[in-house]
């Protein structure tokens, strides 16, 4: 790779690591572009030679943290399955028998939510609705984000995806459902995150075992 292109590269992606940061700690409407180029430690118009609109920074960076939330979600699977533990803000290890994967899936995935990163998206979202172009910039990142998340839950569970017509709407009805509670969630409470796991696991279980009706 040639020497300005490896460096063009790094400097896009120092942009939108320091925009990343600064709209978890600041906010939408508090990181104006002259804040991003700062942390970056570049020139505002090097910004803008990378990224013409705030609104192509956004985009970049709502594609970074949903690319980020699908490696975290398989670490998260990946990782032995804990719970958040009543009456205090850490995480437990579950009891009992070993979890089932719909267990497994709903902890990783409300983690992965939980995340700091995850009220920049929504904020982006909630942005979009009034913006044409950030709305227009948006779609096909999250037709792909979609679509990843449709073939994990195939891979996940494949018996329910052979059986079950309706697996995709589920599916993302229980994501979209818990990324609304976890999100929701603005302090850290033990309690209600066990309240609004439990609710959520049952609901996913009852929704991937469906079975088709009976003609």
């Amino acid at each position: 790779m040639p020497v300005l292109q490896a460096r063009s590269i790094r400097t896009r992606e120092r942009l939108v690591a320091a925009a990343r940061a600064a709209l978890v700690e600041l906010g939408l409407h508090n990181t104006p572009t002259a804040v991003v180029a700062q942390r970056a430690g570049v020139s505002h118009g090097t910004l803008f030679r990378h990224f013409p609109t705030k609104t192509d920074l956004l985009v970049a960076v709502v594609q970074a943290i949903l690319a980020d939330l699908v490696v975290g979600f398989g670490e998260e699977l990946a990782a032995e399955p804990v719970r958040p533990e009543r009456g205090r803000a850490k995480r437990a290890r579950v009891e009992g028998p070993e979890p089932d994967r719909v267990t497994t899936a709903c902890a990783a995935l409300w983690r992965v939510f939980r995340r700091p990163e995850m009220r920049v998206v929504l904020e982006v979202y909630v942005a979009a609705r009034t913006d044409a172009s950030l709305a227009e910039g948006l779609e096909p990142v999250l037709d792909r984000h979609q679509a990843t998340i449709l073939t994990r839950a195939r891979q996940l569970f494949p018996d329910a995806a052979a059986v079950n017509p309706e697996l995709d709407d589920a599916v993302l009805a229980i994501v979209y459902a818990m990324q609304g509670a976890a999100v929701g969630l603005f302090c850290p409470d033990p309690e209600e995150e066990v309240a609004h796991l439990a609710f959520l696991e049952r609901l996913a279980r009852r929704e991937l075992s469906r079975r088709p009706r009976s003609p």
